[in-house]
């Protein structure tokens, strides 16, 4: 399995190299990360001097209005020789062939991949990967997993994405009530439901609106079973301003083995108190209104 770890600061790349076997950046058709064409040249660089992998993310949708913009970012892409482009838009996948990049193209539609089914079919459309849904039991993900052994992907720490749309929700909320707010690339807004008691982290940018789970999603436990399955685990580091927490989860799941995952997880819990569960892994994701 290769450990990734989402780069959102370009200072903490040299401090994850020992851990990871590589990481993800973007620029366009993604949310969260703010680099320039010419620090993902630098990244990339570093990387292939490192013998590290860089890949893009690219997962957000994709208008119409885009696809010059598109094509040119593929084409920049191909000059890098990047490892690998996580994409949300089925779209890519036409625009990627002329450019070569099929064949590195890892589909993560967030929550649509959901059986093993849908995984092979997303497999044979001749991309090198598929990232399976973050809202799926225990039983589920062992099932998909071992059915597409070597050619899956999941995120194994950090908070989920739960929505994502084009609108501007919170353009449209300051609007309402008239205030003016600075909301744009922000990580410290939350929003609260009325008939709920916990707080969703919310960010808004130029690609939209995305929201996530309160709450920080591990399975150090779980992923022992499933590492020599997995093509790859994601670290997400979306909310995390701590860069030594970062390095340190870094370091624990590049050595996480059956005999210590305990210990691992209860030292991450005891040093570094938050929110933290399991997710979907131990619960039903299919609830009627009477239960």
């Amino acid at each position: 399995m290769e450990l990734l770890v989402t780069l959102r600061k370009k200072s903490l790349l040299e401090k994850v190299t020992p851990s990871v076997d590589g990481v993800i950046i973007g620029r366009v058709f993604t949310s969260g990360y703010h680099y320039t064409l010419e620090e993902i040249r630098d990244i990339s660089t570093y990387c292939h001097e490192n013998y590290l992998k860089c890949y893009i993310a690219m997962d957000n949708f994709i208008s119409e209005d885009d696809l010059e913009t598109l094509d040119a970012y593929l084409a920049f892409l191909r000059e890098l020789d990047i490892s690998g482009i996580y994409f949300h838009d089925l779209g890519v996948m036409e625009r990627a062939i002329p450019y070569g990049l099929l064949p590195k193209l890892i589909y993560d539609g967030k929550t649509v991949l959901c059986n093993s089914l849908d995984t092979a079919f997303m497999l044979k459309q001749g991309i090198g990967s598929a990232v399976i849904s973050r809202e799926l039991t225990l039983s589920e993900v062992r099932h998909i997993i071992q059915n597409n052994s070597g050619r899956v992907d999941m995120q194994i720490f950090g908070h989920l994405r739960l929505s994502y749309s084009r609108r501007k929700f919170l353009t449209n909320y300051f609007k309402q009530i008239g205030k003016e707010y600075d909301y744009l690339n922000k990580e410290t807004l939350k929003l609260v439901e009325e008939k709920r008691d916990y707080a969703l982290p919310i960010v808004e940018d130029d690609q939209g609106t995305m929201i996530y789970s309160d709450y920080i999603f591990e399975m150090v436990r779980e992923l022992v079973e499933f590492r020599k399955d997995l093509r790859a685990g994601i670290i997400e580091t979306l909310f995390m301003e701590d860069e030594n927490l970062i390095v340190q989860i870094c370091r624990d799941f590049s050595r996480l083995t059956i005999e210590n995952k305990e210990f691992i997880r209860n030292n991450l819990i005891y040093n570094h108190p938050d929110n933290y569960a399991t997710g979907f892994l131990y619960q039903k994701t299919n609830i009627n209104k009477d239960e």
